[in-house]
């Protein structure tokens, strides 16, 4: 007797034993996408500081989705305030190439800090 409530499963064998074939999305294209440097920080901080919110959305296929969104807001997010801070601080006017990079690397640092604590540590 089939209910219509319950997940309806499918499994593959190997070497004479079936295991589930389980997928973490409802959407196979979302699963073989990568997750950049955003996603996997978000992902990471869902499994060890939320494991339930982690598990319901694993459950519910949605996982990876959710990630996907987020790497793609964190990104977004980043360019943005790069280009503002670099508005704030502009390039300094000189010939020292370690200078440039030095100021380059402290407002990436700075907005990446900021993406941090604005999407990615907090719960999703």
């Amino acid at each position: 007797m089939k209910h219509p409530d319950k997940p309806t499963l499918t499994y593959h064998e190997v070497d004479g034993l079936l295991y589930p074939s389980l997928q973490i999305s409802n959407e196979a294209t979302t699963d073989q996408q990568t997750l950049g440097k955003f996603g996997r920080l978000a992902l990471n901080h869902l499994r060890n500081h939320h494991p339930q919110r982690f598990q319901i959305l694993q459950m519910e296929g949605n996982l990876m989705t959710k990630m996907q969104q987020v790497e793609q807001e964190a990104i977004e997010r980043m360019e943005q305030l790069t280009n503002q801070l670099l508005h704030l601080q502009p390039m300094p006017q000189t010939d020292d190439t370690l200078e440039r990079t030095r100021h380059l690397n402290h407002i990436k640092s700075t907005a990446e800090e900021l993406v941090m604590n604005d999407i990615i540590l907090k719960p999703q």
